[in-house]
């Protein structure tokens, strides 16, 4: 018997930066956020780069940049892998490992690090999928929904009725 004990997969080595675009990803580790010196909320991130597995690192945040704007850019990622919480509750950090995404990646010269002066993605934005929870209804649209089964009633003699042409 050897000593060996299998770690799971290496990670994926890339030389060099994925070339600027949309990318399909998913978190491979999520901390809940810290506040940095500015006073921000910032969430440290790892995320796999689709299908290989490549690893980029983010740091979405939440509060006011240097023009005194506000900005969110927390909530984007978690609109993006659609676990965005109820409005005024905490998400829950440990449940984002394994969500699923799109990414816009561009190439930066990193500053800090065993990488500094080196070429290395960064995210640019996440994008939001195309339909975020129930569709809404306007007021008009529900009076034309009542109205079309109203009619339907009247035409079946007032009385409710069910389908007789269901195939099963």
């Amino acid at each position: 018997m050897s000593d060996y004990r299998y770690h799971g997969a290496p990670e994926q080595r890339v030389f060099g930066p994925l070339p600027p675009g949309d990318y399909a990803f998913s978190v491979a580790s999520c901390d809940e956020p810290y506040q940095a010196k500015s006073g921000n909320l910032v969430l440290p991130l790892k995320i796999n780069i689709l299908p290989q597995g490549i690893p980029v690192f983010a740091n979405p945040w939440c509060g006011t940049d240097k023009n005194g704007e506000e900005r969110d850019s927390i909530a984007e990622f978690l609109l993006c892998i659609n676990r965005a919480p109820a409005i005024g509750q905490e998400p829950q950090w440990a449940k984002l490992v394994g969500a699923k995404g799109k990414v816009r990646l561009k190439v930066e010269i990193a500053e800090q690090g065993t990488l500094a002066g080196k070429e290395v993605n960064k995210v640019a934005f996440f994008h939001r999928p195309k339909e975020i929870g129930p569709a809404t209804k306007t007021q008009a649209s529900v009076q034309q929904h009542e109205q079309a089964q109203q009619e339907v009633k009247a035409a079946a003699g007032g009385t409710e009725f069910e389908p007789d042409d269901i195939p099963f």
